[in-house]
């Protein structure tokens, strides 16, 4: 029972971190379009209009994430348009909730596959190192796909351990259940996969167990629940495949990569992209104590750790895919064995000092401050975390090494300065990107900055200078800076007034 409360306690833990500065990062760049789909869609099945065509034509992302976030996004309404279309408040407070649950839940969930097949101490270990991770916190914050990809993909890992050491009818059905759901999160949850057939065959390779024909026809089994699992909860697509293909094909395939700010260069980013990324936006403590997991797993030889691995390493395989950006977005679902394999690493340090579960508690607690001070110094903008690898957040928007505030952090910050500061009806030029995160700002003129131009006051972000290559010197000759939005030594937006 102690257990259950322990693991209680990180949930409410991991609810309570992103709840204290919740809506503060401001609009972000894809928000809109998921609120959007969500309520679209949920509105066409309250009017049982299964046959209208925007069912397949929004098909940029499967919709379980429009299915889940369909319900708050109507709370989310601020009024209706002369044609009835749904105009939403600023902050999507109710579908941000969503991502704080199932972000939350997936630290649960590290915590019981922890607790299963390592240590409960472990578990407990990885769960609030996950919960603490920076840039895990600022996507969970978000009306986005990031939390239900990492809980789906998570979700279907441990239930398809589940069925390896335990072939049961109930392990089937559940494991293919989530493996359609994780699909209908996303695309790219495809490459579950061929991941579950890799850990399957570590599994098979380091078993003597009988009837293995039989486990493979489960496998299988599994396979095709999840597809009737992915087709019962949006069959339209099927029916409109050519549609579907060239529209996605449209979309993301490109012959090159994404060109980026990459190490102070706007380049085509490399296919070693996702793990540079990962090496500095991970704290350098969790880095470390990774290191040291993978050396205690190389030495135990247990298959379990080693899929544990395999689970980590998987979804790098989408550095092929020439649509590279966004840093550890798209990869998000290594955060769950990241942390696992962080907790085994930190066991076996403190297991040389002490064996008894109190005082290894005792020894994490630097960890969990280490942890907060990184969340103290960089809120509430987590996405822009940098670890000492590059030199911190500081050195990386002094030098312009790579890209800050590209989903237009910062930019709520900067307009409340506006709204509490400058005299009503002032102009105001806004140089940002993208420019959807801004706030209505009803008692002022806002337009384009123009440089013939001239205005009261003048916004400018750092992502539209760095990465558009928006030139600011002329401001700074007619304008003065007021404010800064600062982040741990980083000015992600300025607020420049007439002199």
């Amino acid at each position: 029972m102690n257990k259950w409360v322990i693991i209680l306690l990180i949930f409410l833990f991991s609810i309570s971190l992103r709840l204290w500065n919740f809506n503060q990062m401001g609009k972000t760049w894809d928000e809109d379009a998921y609120v959007e789909w969500g309520y679209n869609f949920v509105n066409l099945a309250i009017k049982g209009d299964f046959k209208n065509p925007y069912w397949y034509r929004v098909s940029a992302s499967p919709p379980l994430s429009s299915y889940l976030f369909g319900i708050p996004a109507r709370f989310d309404v601020s009024k209706f348009d002369a044609k009835g279309k749904p105009i939403f408040n600023y902050d999507y407070t109710h579908v941000r909730l969503i991502s704080v649950l199932f972000s939350s839940f997936t630290a649960v969930l590290v915590v019981l596959f922890g607790w299963k097949y390592i240590s409960f101490f472990t578990g407990v270990l990885a769960g609030t190192v996950l919960a603490m991770l920076p840039l895990f916190m600022g996507y969970s914050q978000l009306a986005t796909l990031e939390s239900l990809i990492i809980f789906f993909f998570t979700a279907t890992i441990f239930s398809f351990f589940n069925f390896l050491t335990d072939f049961s009818k109930k392990n089937i059905l559940l494991t293919g259940l989530l493996l359609g759901l994780a699909l209908e999160v996303k695309y790219t949850n495809f490459i579950l996969v061929p991941l579950i057939i890799l850990i399957y065959l570590i599994r098979f390779f380091n078993s003597n167990r009988e009837n293995r024909l039989a486990h493979i026809k489960s496998l299988f089994l599994i396979f095709i629940i999840g597809l009737i699992t992915f087709f019962v909860l949006w069959p339209m697509p099927w029916f409109h495949l050519r549609e579907v293909i060239r529209f996605n094909a449209d979309l993301r395939n490109s012959p090159y990569p994404i060109p980026e700010v990459f190490f102070g260069r706007l380049m085509y980013v490399p296919k070693l992209y996702y793990f540079i990324y990962f090496l500095i936006t991970t704290p350098f403590l969790i880095l470390l104590f990774f290191l040291i997991g993978l050396k205690k797993i190389s030495d135990g030889k247990q298959w379990i750790l080693y899929s544990i691995v395999i689970w980590f390493l998987f979804p790098f395989v989408q550095s092929m895919y020439n649509f590279r950006q966004h840093g550890i977005r798209y990869i998000i679902e290594i955060y769950s064995p990241l942390a696992l394999i962080a907790a085994i690493g930190f066991d076996y340090i403190v297991s040389k000092i002490t064996k008894k579960t109190l005082f290894k508690t005792i020894l994490f607690i630097p960890i969990i401050i280490y942890l907060l001070v990184i969340l103290i110094k960089i809120t509430p903008y987590y996405l822009e975390y940098f670890n000492v690898v590059v030199g911190g957040t500081k050195n990386v928007y002094e030098k312009k090494l790579f890209q800050m505030g590209w989903w237009g952090q910062g930019i709520r910050e900067a307009a409340i300065y506006l709204i509490n500061n400058a005299p009503k009806g002032s102009r105001i030029g806004i140089a940002i990107s993208p420019i959807n995160s801004l706030p209505p700002l009803t008692n002022f003129k806002v337009s384009k900055y123009e440089n013939e131009q001239r205005y009261d006051y003048v916004m400018v972000n750092y992502f539209h200078v760095l990465r558009e290559g928006f030139v600011d010197s002329s401001i700074k000759l007619d304008y003065e800076e007021v404010y800064n939005v600062e982040t741990d030594g980083a000015h992600l937006v300025t607020v420049y007034k007439h002199k």
